[in-house]
């Protein structure tokens, strides 16, 4: 259940005579498909102007660059989605013509295994023409959803890559959102009742990042029991809190003393009733 990341670059913005050309991210990936399905990679522009990407190169922790064809690009706020399979991915989500989806030369095999003790599952590096990294994340194998075809988000274009904060599961009820805003984001719907995050947590060193969608607006309490049901602390008092929302556990909350497998239990009341939801995180003072 342990794991930990090396520092990788995250965020960098592009820039030629002092012009932002293109800001590119590796916004949503799923690196554990459904049966019959390939992986995928969606890259963000999250610069101001357009951002050719023709010459470029995805890569994973081999090292192996598999270049992007000519005339690939991402317009400012847009997206570029990288498949395995392109054609089953535009026949699954729907996609119209106006998102591109390309299959670079080769595939980088996405893991969803780690490598070993304290390695990651695997890593995804974009590099320009010269090969220099432009956005990368090193992820582990508890970072990924349990139910295939579900895609990790990037909460924020901006949030660094290489921390399990920054990202999460898709709450789009379809498992991902290729081609448009991230679920996490705002751009995207998810069901009645959500509560996703991190599968492992150091509270007191790092802050981790659990989103829920409700039937309603409501009192929200969040408590943590022990693996056999016993309440171990109160981590949120019931408060007012809107139907979609994010709730960060880090420093300076009350925690378990010791490490463990515990119990992270969502209660919340509204005018549509009672709901109680517990996941299970490890939990690493």
């Amino acid at each position: 259940m342990r794991a930990r990341c090396a520092g990788m670059l995250a965020f960098i913005v592009l820039s030629w005579t002092g012009e932002v050309l293109g800001a590119p991210v590796v916004n949503e990936f799923v690196g554990r498909p459904a049966a019959g399905e390939g992986e995928w990679i969606e890259i963000a522009n999250a610069g101001s102007a357009p951002l050719s990407l023709a010459g470029w190169s995805i890569r994973d922790a081999t090292g192996r660059g598999h270049r992007l064809p000519p005339g690939t690009g991402v317009e400012p706020g847009g997206f570029l989605v990288l498949a395995a399979r392109p054609e089953s991915l535009r026949v699954r989500y729907h996609l119209p013509d106006s998102i591109a989806v390309v299959s670079p030369e080769g595939w980088p095999v996405l893991n969803d295994h780690d490598a070993g003790p304290g390695l990651p599952a695997d890593v995804i590096v974009l590099a320009d023409l010269a090969g220099a990294t432009r956005d990368s994340v090193a992820y582990f194998e508890t970072w990924l959803s349990p139910s295939p075809g579900r895609s990790l988000e990037r909460v924020d274009p901006g949030a660094p890559g290489d921390r399990p904060a920054s990202w999460g599961w898709s709450l789009d009820p379809s498992g991902a959102t290729p081609g448009r805003g991230n679920s996490l984001s705002g751009g995207g719907t998810a069901g009645d009742l959500v509560w996703m995050g991190p599968a492992e947590v150091s509270p007191r060193r790092d802050s981790g990042v659990f989103h829920y969608q409700l039937p309603g607006p409501g009192l929200l309490g969040i408590r943590l029991l022990d693996a056999n049901g016993r309440e171990v602390a109160v981590l949120q008092e019931p408060e007012e809190s809107p139907a979609r929302g994010r709730w960060v556990w880090g420093p300076g909350l009350a925690g378990p003393s010791r490490p463990g497998l515990y119990l992270l239990c969502l209660r919340w009341e509204g005018r549509e009733g009672r709901v109680r939801r517990c996941r299970p995180v490890w939990v690493e003072p």
